[in-house]
């Protein structure tokens, strides 16, 4: 789960909703001023005016009489959840009010506007001196901060018994609010440190953030500090005692990382920081140094300084070329784009040892699935590792293919003869994209596609059913083009017709068609199995075996003329297609019965083409 960065302007801590009166930006040493004074009508989600001494605190003077923080509490509620708040047994509380401020004219800032504190801010505010305290906000404890007249909201993330210990644990040694609380990427509030007792307590927070960001452990005093962040945080695999206490171990987020094992109980707090970005170690790295990097990597790729990839992809050393072109791998499957600059670099990879190899066109094809175009160029390296020894490298191959294609199908025409000795009954997952990829040409290079059609066919003989239907949309677009192309296989597209895949038996009809467009007589010997399909509960099966009759019909109206009946019912049809297929299929086989119907078409169809259709095919029955 991903986190804004604690700079930003910060939320509600119960709803998610912005505060605007709140900043904490960088360089930004307060918060927008935003006054409640004696003549302003109170402000839940303002800036909070407190009853303190500007004597001998920090709060400050404000025009109209009443005083702000310097600092902000510890994660603020706003207006709208502090004005819902009720007492822990569900009782309604009066709402702030902007009398009976206290005077600020005792101050010297009051009177002397230039004076400034150059001593740390102290506790933002006391709690009011009576009311409730705490208070809920949708099932959450929240203190409210302030006087008895003005207050603000503050969420409680330790389950604290008073609002002075709230105050005490929810800020650092000099007064100022620590962050407990994050906005996730759905806009919600999540929690972003914890006081964890148990290696419990750390894994399930570990869990609730995404994969790989980075935390930072604050260890208790007398115990080692961990001076930077950690990720990778687990259980600790321990081999001592079975009465040891139980362990969690991290990785730290560093050039050189560090596998550390810690004890819960010399943890004060786990928080997560503003994530970091760890640079590549030095060229002259050891083995070892880059292998750790590249545990890194995998655990955490989002840490990883992407400036440095295609130096890292560079590298010369045939040690230690394969780890990294697997960090290289790694980050780029997280984020691709900052890979555009080492295409060169990984594509000069290609014709070195397996798993290098593999490396290189993983990397490849994470670029290719966002910036297809920068591959295109690499297309005839790739070809070149097919057919592949390793099934791992088909894989990467024909995914890295298919997103080009998917962009530009004639840039993989050349590979078309590849995946044709890659294709066989049996899928697998280079298989099926390969098969996809074929497809995608058949669209647009029906030609380039043709010679595998034979190959294809055999394809249905597998009992994968979503295999099939990849199969009889590539061999459709061939045959659109090319209906001769698959009149051997016609026995075995028959034996789709009765697949429990509306898609598949779609498919195959419009095989079929094709077929029948240029060699009908071929088809027509099979109307029997056909006929079924008019009434199909799948709207473009029907269309497309209405098709198939209707071109049956110009050359052998007698196979057609027994399913008079259900090509009249389709005239009714839901689909435009099928009612002008129909029209075709009567007016050509001279159906004297479906008259009737066809004058109702052509005088009341809500569309022209099925109205010209339908008089062109009573011209014909009259």
């Amino acid at each position: 789960m991903a986190f804004q960065s604690p700079h930003h302007v910060p939320h509600c801590c119960c709803c998610g909703s912005p505060i605007s009166w709140l900043s904490d930006e960088p360089g930004s040493d307060r918060p927008t001023e935003q006054a409640v004074g004696p003549d302003s009508p109170p402000v839940l989600g303002g800036q909070p005016t407190i009853g303190a001494d500007p004597a001998t605190g920090d709060a400050t003077p404000e025009p109209d009489g009443g005083t702000r923080l310097l600092t902000p509490i510890p994660n603020p509620v706003c207006e709208g959840c502090a004005t819902a708040a009720t007492t822990p047994d569900g009782s309604s509380i009066d709402p702030p009010s902007a009398t009976d401020l206290p005077s600020a004219t005792d101050s010297p800032s009051a009177t002397d506007p230039s004076s400034t504190s150059d001593s740390p801010a102290e506790p933002p505010a006391t709690p009011p001196a009576s009311g409730p305290n705490p208070v809920v906000v949708d099932g959450v404890t929240c203190w409210r901060i302030g006087t008895d007249e003005t207050w603000q909201l503050a969420r409680d993330a330790l389950g604290c018994e008073s609002a002075a210990e709230f105050l005490r644990r929810h800020t650092d040694a000099d007064g100022r609010p620590l962050r407990w609380f994050g906005i996730d990427h759905h806009g919600s509030p999540r929690q972003v440190r914890i006081e964890p007792d148990t290696v419990g307590d750390i894994t399930a927070f570990c869990e609730h953030v995404a994969d790989g960001t980075a935390i930072r452990i604050e260890t208790t005093a007398g115990a080692r500090s961990i001076d930077v962040p950690v990720v990778d945080v687990r259980r600790a695999a321990d081999d001592r005692s079975a009465h040891a206490a139980p362990q969690v171990s991290a990785l730290t987020a560093e050039s050189a990382p560090r596998r550390l094992t810690i004890s819960p109980s010399a943890i004060e707090t786990i928080s997560i920081p503003p994530q970091p970005t760890v640079s590549a170690p030095e060229p002259d790295a050891s083995p070892q140094q880059l292998d750790r990097y590249g545990q890194l990597a995998s655990a955490a790729p989002g840490v990883i300084d992407t400036a440095g990839l295609a130096a890292v992809a560079r590298t010369a050393d045939p040690q230690t070329q394969t780890t990294a072109l697997r960090i290289v791998a790694s980050v780029l499957a997280a984020t691709p784009t900052p890979g555009v600059t080492a295409v060169e670099s990984l594509v000069a990879c290609l014709d070195d040892g397996r798993l290098s190899r593999l490396y290189a066109l993983r990397s490849l094809a994470h670029i290719a699935a966002v910036q297809p175009a920068v591959v295109a160029d690499a297309v005839d390296a790739v070809i070149d590792t097919l057919p592949a020894d390793s099934r791992l490298v088909a894989t990467a191959a024909t995914r890295l293919l298919g997103h080009v294609a998917d962009h530009d199908p004639g840039a993989v025409v050349d590979a078309i003869p590849a995946f044709g000795s890659l294709l066989a009954p049996t899928p697998t997952r280079a298989r099926r994209q390969a098969l996809a990829t074929v497809g995608l040409v058949a669209k647009n290079h029906p030609d380039a596609v043709r010679p595998l059609v034979p190959q294809l066919c055999s394809l249905l003989e597998t009992d994968d059913t979503a295999y099939r239907i990849t199969t009889t949309a590539a061999l459709g677009r061939v045959t659109a083009a090319y209906p001769a192309a698959a009149t051997p296989a016609v026995p075995t597209l028959l034996a789709q017709l009765t697949a429990d895949s509306s898609e598949l038996r779609a498919n195959t009809v419009g095989i079929l068609g094709d077929i029948a467009a240029e060699y009908p007589t071929d088809i027509a010997p099979y109307t029997d199995e056909l006929a079924g399909l008019l009434s199909d509960s799948d709207p473009t099966v029907r269309s497309n075996t209405a098709g198939a009759f209707a071109r049956i019909a110009a050359v052998r109206p007698r196979h057609v003329k027994p399913f008079v009946d259900a090509l009249v019912d389709l005239l009714d049809d839901s689909w435009t297609r099928s009612r002008v297929h129909a029209c075709w299929a009567l007016g050509r086989c001279d159906a004297a019965a479906a008259a009737d119907a066809l004058a109702e078409r052509r005088h009341t169809d809500p569309k022209e083409s099925v109205r010209q259709r339908a008089a062109w095919a009573l011209d014909r029955i009259t």
